[in-house]
Parts: C-alpha cells; structure tokens; sequence
C-alpha cells in the first residue's frame, strides 16, 4: 500500500536500514531510527514498536533478518543488540529485550542503570503470541517458544519451549 511505502521511505531518510518489499503497517519507532535494519520482505503489523536507547554507535541496536513476521502489539526493546534471524516469526503481543534496571536497595529505581546483554534469535525461528525474551538469551535456529513463555536462558537449535521460565 502507500502508507506502507511512506512509511519505509521515512525511515529511510531518518537512517534506518530497510531492504526491499518490506510492509509496514503503522509501525512505531520512538527514538532512533539510524539503530534499526529490517531485511527485505520482512512484514511488520499494526502497533509494533521498535524501540532503542542510548547514544548512536557503530552498529544497528536492531537487527531483524530477512522474511520475517511480527503480529501486533510487539515490542522490541533494545539498549545494546537484537539480532534476529532470516525468516523468523513472532506471534501477537511478545515483548523481545536486552536490558532491564538495576536492583540496588541502596538506589531509587529510577536513578539506577541499565543492565545489558545482548540477545539473539536465529533463523526461522517461531515466537508464539505473547511471549517474552529477556537479555542475554540466545535462541537457536528452528527453535519454537510457545505461547505465554518467558524465555531467562538459551534455547537450543531445534528446540520446543515453553512455560515461566521457558523450559
């Protein structure tokens, strides 16, 4: 459609990597476009975020592969990098980061500092809806996290997961 042409021709001019057939679909992008990379035929559906923080740097803070997915409601979060693979799937509703806050009793929360890892989702891999990757995780090629899973550590290559932690 043409919102979805002037959508990636914007982002384009702000900095964003985006390759060719990409759809967006009233994608929110708060801060930092320079930060992301979309591969080519990637789909973005209504009401994702892709949202990064801190100072610009050397490389993209998101990194989403070619012909991937990613249904409503999602948010990608990233302070550091999220890498995801080619061909990759993300269900409704799933948050992905790679930082949350310090937890010092000593410090007010909001006067603390963020904590990174950087996470890592491999090819073809299927997030189903409302899941949530936290920092430091990689999950491996052809890996499945089900519905509802709060992914804390590494999934391997070929991999189901599911429950809170994913397991």
């Amino acid at each position: 459609s043409v919102a979805s042409r002037l959508r990636v021709l914007l982002l384009r001019i702000l900095g964003a990597r985006i390759g060719a057939r990409v759809r967006l679909h009233k994608l929110s992008v708060p801060r930092n476009p320079w930060d992301i990379s979309i591969g080519a035929g990637t789909y973005i559906d209504d009401r994702v975020v892709l949202l990064t923080t801190g100072n610009r740097t050397t490389h993209r803070r998101i990194s989403i592969g070619k012909m991937c997915g990613f249904n409503r409601n999602t948010i990608i979060d990233s302070a550091e990098s999220v890498v995801i693979g080619d061909y990759t799937r993300v269900g409704p509703g799933c948050y992905i980061t790679d930082h949350d806050h310090g937890t010092s009793p000593q410090r007010k929360i909001y006067e603390q500092t963020l904590t990174t890892r950087p996470v890592s989702i491999g090819n073809d891999v299927w997030i189903g809806a409302h899941s949530v990757v936290l920092k430091g995780v990689h999950i491996g090629d052809y890996a499945i996290v089900a519905a509802g899973a709060i992914v804390t550590k590494d999934v391997p290559e070929s991999t189901i997961v599911a429950g809170v932690p994913a397991r």
